[in-house]
């Protein structure tokens, strides 16, 4: 009778435990089918219309950090392998994906590419997939194609998932300064090789056609960034709920970062910034290692990567769980704008109206309205690719955030915003932003430390 009373519990418990998992909410990744790529690239084919595209995917890992494939490259692959190569046939959309071929020890330590599986061509929606040693052949032999005497090859510069093109260009500038690190980029020794082997190709730049594509988010990159704005935006409000005078900088961020974890997330999306007191002026703070004092305000940016997609975040809440005066006037200045700024998108708006709204809501409350900023795209990067000479399109994802700061004091508050047929929806709203309720979280959290 024991053994059969213990099988009745272990049922009881069974169904229990059933019930709590599904009730539980969603903490999983959840991808792409192949169809999102395929229809990316038919995408790119009838935009550029003629030539052949080749697009490299990325070369090698950063030591010490989970593997991210090339942004470009991934958007319209999906393949996660080193050193693959993308070619396409503009008019027809046929693409072919070449892949090194692996060694047997390679495939025991670090696991298979495409070549591998059966019929992968297929499953992924190629052409073919090839020996990467049969790169250069294929491309010669297409010189005898009609029409494809045009190479798009990316021109520009890669952007990183926490850095835009335009931070790489200014990043690499900046390296030219040293005289002993004058390398080329690996990007720029890639284009100089093409014009080597095949002169008679004539290079084209292929990122601001693919940037446009990017700009606008698919159903599914929607699914996912509303996934990971919830997500990040809990994680902030775990980090809030930690702090007080006596913690540590590292001691949110670590709160932020089980969450990001726990949830599926890959990795962040950019370094979290926990800057408190005077480390709040240092707008990329990322050491992280200093100790909150009481009366401090601290500011945290933080949000996370997953499936490829990021989001961003900035909250700034008063470590003792109270504004002072003159930091509550300035916080209802950027909130305000902010605000503002997000009632005013809508489809069709131009960013300088906005910009504009921003501006004069910082001038009302007597403050420089040179930071009254309207934002950047978010996507693949945190600081994603984009066109702001544009007016605001349904599937548009931009973060925004205003900006107070003058000597001893930075308010940003930060959220990302998916721009909708009617309006904006926010993103990242699971974490507060009204002055009392960013207080009363803090009060009741120190109740509960």
């Amino acid at each position: 009778m024991r053994h059969a009373s213990m099988i009745r519990v272990s049922v009881a418990l069974a169904i229990v435990t059933s019930a709590v998992w599904v009730a539980a909410p969603r903490a999983e990744r959840m991808g792409y089918a192949p169809q999102e790529f395929m229809a990316r690239r038919q995408q790119l084919a009838k935009v550029l219309q003629r030539g052949t595209v080749v697009m490299f995917g990325g070369s090698g890992p950063i030591a010490g950090v989970r593997f991210r494939q090339d942004n470009d490259f991934y958007y319209l692959t999906g393949n996660e392998s080193l050193n693959g190569v993308l070619v396409m046939d503009v008019p027809t959309g046929a693409s072919h994906l070449f892949l090194p071929k692996l060694s047997a020890t390679e495939i025991r330590y670090e696991g298979g590419n495409w070549l591998e599986e059966a019929d992968a061509a297929k499953t992924y929606g190629y052409a073919s997939i090839q020996p990467l040693t049969g790169l250069h052949e294929f491309l010669a032999r297409r010189r005898r194609i009609p029409g494809t005497e045009q190479l798009w090859v990316r021109l520009s510069e890669r952007d990183e998932v926490n850095h835009g093109r335009a931070d790489i260009a200014i990043g690499t500038a900046r390296r030219f300064n040293n005289p002993f690190a004058q390398h080329p980029t690996e990007d720029a020794m890639r284009i100089t090789a093409l014009r080597e082997r095949f002169p008679y190709y004539d290079l084209k730049d292929v990122s601001p056609h693919l940037d446009r594509i990017r700009m606008i988010k698919s159903p599914r990159e929607i699914e996912i960034l509303r996934y990971n704005g919830r997500i990040s935006a809990e994680a902030l409000k775990r980090a809030m709920q930690a702090s007080a005078p006596g913690k540590y900088e590292y001691e949110l961020e670590a709160e932020a970062l089980y969450w990001l974890r726990k949830h599926g997330f890959q990795g962040d999306a950019y370094p979290a910034i926990v800057g408190s007191g005077p480390m709040g002026n240092q707008w990329h703070y990322e050491d992280n290692g200093r100790q909150m004092k009481a009366g401090e305000l601290v500011v945290m940016d933080y949000a996370g990567s997953l499936d490829y997609l990021t989001t961003d975040i900035t909250r700034t809440w008063p470590v003792s769980g109270r504004f002072t005066d003159m930091q509550l006037r300035a916080y209802e200045c950027a909130l305000e704008a902010q605000k503002a700024i997000i009632a005013a998108i809508k489809p069709g708006v131009a960013r300088s109206v906005v910009q504009k709204i921003a501006e004069d809501v910082f001038k009302k409350h007597g403050f420089d309205p040179s930071y009254a900023y309207s934002g950047h795209y978010v996507g693949m990067a945190v600081h994603d690719v984009g066109d702001w000479s544009l007016p605001f399109e349904s599937g548009m994802v931009l973060a925004i955030e205003p900006i107070v700061d003058i000597p001893g004091l930075h308010i940003r508050v930060e959220d990302s915003v998916l721009v909708t047929p009617t309006g904006t929806e926010v993103l990242s709203s699971a974490v507060p932003k009204e002055a009392e309720e960013v207080m009363a979280l803090l009060r009741q959290a120190g109740r509960s430390n």
